[in-house]
C-alpha cells in the first residue's frame, strides 16, 4: 500500500496536458463536448505495482459493460502516464513510452490501435491546450518561464511563442521566481487564460504560490495581454501540472475552476485552506465574486477535499472526501473516503448520489466523466474487488455498475473520441 501510495503521489506531482484550440486568422473555438453516434470509447488502466507505472490505452466500438479485459489486441502500453486529454479524434499525454517528456499525441490507426502520431519535446512534462486543428499552446520552462509556446496540433510542430513578461509584477517584496502557464492554460470566447505564479525564491515548485491566484487574460487573435485578474481567496488552481480535471467549460459558457486548498508557505510546508470551485461567467473576463461552491456546501467537514467534477445539463457532478484530508502527511488521501454529489449550478441545491460505494482518490484523471450524456463515476475498492465505473440514473440520483475491469490494472480514465 505504501508503494502504491507513493507511486500515486509521484504521478500527481508530475505534469501533462489540457486541451483547447485557436487560429489567429480564422478563430473558431471548439468545446469538444458534443455527443456523437460515431467515435471510439477509450479506457485507460494502470498497474501501480510496476516500477514507474505501466498503463494501457484501449479503444472500443461500443459502450463498455460487464467484465472488461483492457489488455488485448487493440491496447497500447503507456509508461509514466498521468492520464490523458482528447481533442476530436486525438489523444494527448505528457511522456513517451521511452520516457521523454513533452506534448505527446496519439491517433488511431486504420487497424483500430493507438499509435504515437506526434511529439514536441520539452524539458519537463508540459501543461498544454488545443483550441483547434491548427493552434495549441503549451508551457516549456526551458524556453522561458514567462512565455507560452504555440504549436500546430495537425503537424505537431512548434509555431512560435507569446511573451507574458508584461503580465509579471515587479517591485520590493515581490518574488522574481515567476512562471506562467505551468498550472493553467484554458480558453473561452477568444481569450486565453494563463496562470501567473510567484513562487518563493527558495523553491522551484509550481504550486508554491506566495500571492493569490492570478490569470493573465490574452486576446488570442492579437496575442496581446489585456489584463491580469486576481482571485480574492484562491492561491492555486488544481495542484499539479497534469491531466487533473481542475477546470471545465459548462454548457452555460462559463469556465469553472477548482482549488484543492493545498498551498505551501515560504518554508515549503503544506498549509490547509478551503477547497472550492469558482468561475468566470460567459461574456465576462473576471472571476465571479458571487458564486463559489465549497465542500462544506455538500455537507462535508472543514478540510474536506473537492477533487474532480464535470457538468451536464446545468448540474455539476462532484466527488468530495467525507473526511478531512490530513496535512501535510496526506496519509488518508488515497483511501476510500470519496462520495459523489449532484449540484444545481443556479440554486446550489445538493443531491447525494446513492447506491454507489465510496471510492479512492481520483489521481490525474479524476473520478467523474460524462460520456454519451451519461454521468460515469470511477469506483475503486481494492478490498472488495471493485474496479470500474458506475452509471448515474439522473432522474433519482442513484447509480448502478456500468462495467468492471478484470485485467490491465486499475480503471484510471474513460472517455469517447468524437470520430471526426
Amino acid at each position: 500500500m505504501k508503494k502504491r501510495f507513493l507511486n500515486a503521489m509521484t504521478l500527481l506531482w508530475m505534469g501533462s496536458a489540457v486541451l483547447v484550440s485557436c487560429s489567429k486568422t480564422d478563430y473558431k473555438e471548439d468545446n469538444n463536448g458534443g455527443n456523437t453516434s460515431k467515435g471510439k470509447y477509450v479506457l485507460l488502466t494502470a498497474e501501480w505495482g510496476i516500477k514507474d507505472g505501466a498503463g494501457y490505452y484501449a479503444a472500443y466500438d461500443q459502450m463498455l459493460s460487464g467484465d472488461v479485459d483492457n489488455i488485448g489486441g487493440f491496447s497500447l502500453q503507456a509508461r509514466n502516464y498521468g492520464g490523458f486529454r482528447t481533442y476530436k479524434n486525438w489523444m494527448f499525454n505528457r511522456q513517451t513510452l521511452s520516457g521523454e517528456t513533452g506534448v505527446v499525441q496519439y491517433s488511431l490507426t486504420a487497424g483500430g490501435r493507438f499509435a504515437q502520431s506526434g511529439f514536441i519535446k520539452c524539458g519537463t512534462s508540459a501543461q498544454h491546450l488545443v483550441v483547434n486543428e491548427k493552434t495549441g499552446f503549451y508551457f516549456d520552462a526551458d524556453r522561458g518561464k514567462t512565455k507560452i509556446q504555440k504549436f500546430n496540433p495537425s503537424t505537431m510542430e512548434r509555431t512560435g511563442e507569446i511573451d507574458l513578461s508584461s503580465a509579471v509584477d515587479k517591485g520590493a517584496g515581490i518574488s522574481t521566481n515567476v512562471s506562467t502557464g505551468d498550472q493553467t492554460i484554458i480558453s473561452k470566447e477568444g481569450k486565453l487564460y494563463v496562470n501567473v505564479n510567484y513562487a518563493s525564491d527558495k523553491v522551484n515548485g509550481s504550486n508554491d504560490n506566495t500571492r493569490n491566484y492570478r490569470l493573465a487574460v490574452i486576446d488570442i487573435a492579437t496575442e496581446k495581454v489585456e489584463k491580469v485578474i486576481v482571485h480574492a481567496k484562491a492561491k492555486n488552481q488544481g495542484r499539479s501540472n497534469s491531466e487533473f480535471p481542475a477546470w471545465i467549460q459548462g454548457s452555460d459558457g462559463a469556465l469553472y475552476l477548482l482549488t484543492t486548498g493545498w498551498d505551501t508557505n515560504e518554508d515549503k510546508v503544506m498549509m490547509a485552506q478551503n477547497s472550492f470551485i469558482f468561475r468566470i461567467k460567459a461574456g465576462e473576463t473576471d472571476f465571479d465574486k458571487n458564486w463559489e461552491l465549497y465542500a462544506t456546501d455538500l455537507g462535508m467537514p472543514e478540510g474536506s477535499l473537492l477533487w474532480s467534477f464535470r457538468e451536464l445539463n446545468g448540474k455539476l457532478y462532484v466527488d468530495a472526501s467525507q473526511d478531512k484530508i490530513l496535512l501535510p502527511s496526506l496519509s488518508n488521501l488515497n483511501t476510500n473516503i470519496y462520495k459523489f454529489f449532484e449540484v444545481d449550478i443556479k440554486t446550489k441545491n445538493v443531491a447525494p448520489i446513492t447506491n454507489v460505494p465510496l471510492t479512492v482518490f481520483g489521481l490525474s484523471t479524476g473520478n467523474v466523466e460524462v460520456v454519451d450524456n451519461q454521468v460515469l463515476l470511477r469506483v475503486v475498492d481494492r478490498a472488495k474487488g471493485l474496479n470500474g465505473y458506475y452509471k448515474v440514473n439522473l432522474a433519482n440520483h442513484t447509480a448502478e455498475r456500468a462495467f468492471n475491469v478484470i485485467r490491465g490494472g486499475e480503471a484510471s480514465g474513460f472517455i469517447k473520441l468524437s470520430g471526426e
